[in-house]
């Protein structure tokens, strides 16, 4: 977390080589595989809330956030026809190893900005994943789902 005029380069390359550079890697490879096999399949991009909408001092993680969500969308329209899904998942405010820094007023005040007045668990973000692999959601595809309790909705 930097304002922009602090914000090293070489901190924000490190964000743009692990969550663009990676997923583009990791989703060039398995596409290479599924496509070869000629079977479908589904990857599952993940963005964050962070990825629909710009904040202070999040300079870096916001947009490679957002250039997931764009990622995801291009592949979607790009592999279609070989019957494979491309989705993204945007999770809001989860415990993860990512936010072990947060203090009890962070939590709090997350937990207050959704609509159902609580944060969400890596499992709740795991069954919907789980759901978007299945041929219930054959259909769904090129879009950035949101699982945030609320705290940011979309038209």
């Amino acid at each position: 977390l930097a304002p922009i005029v602090d914000l090293a380069p070489e901190m924000f390359q490190k964000v743009m080589d692990v969550k663009v550079t990676g997923t583009y890697l990791c989703s060039q490879a398995v596409l290479r595989q599924m496509i070869s096999r000629g079977q479908g399949g589904k990857i599952i991009n993940i963005s964050s809330v962070a990825g629909k909408r710009g904040g202070p001092n999040t300079l870096a993680y916001n947009a490679a956030c957002f250039a997931v969500i764009g990622m995801t969308q291009s592949m979607a329209r790009e592999v279609g026809s070989h019957n494979i899904n491309v989705n993204c998942v945007c999770p809001g405010t989860t415990a993860t190893s990512r936010t072990d820094f947060y203090t009890s007023e962070i939590w709090e005040q997350r937990a207050a900005a959704t609509a159902i007045g609580r944060n969400g668990t890596d499992d709740e973000v795991g069954e919907f994943i789980t759901y978007l692999c299945t041929e219930a959601a054959s259909w769904i595809t090129g879009q950035s789902i949101n699982i945030n309790g609320g705290s940011f909705m979309e038209h």
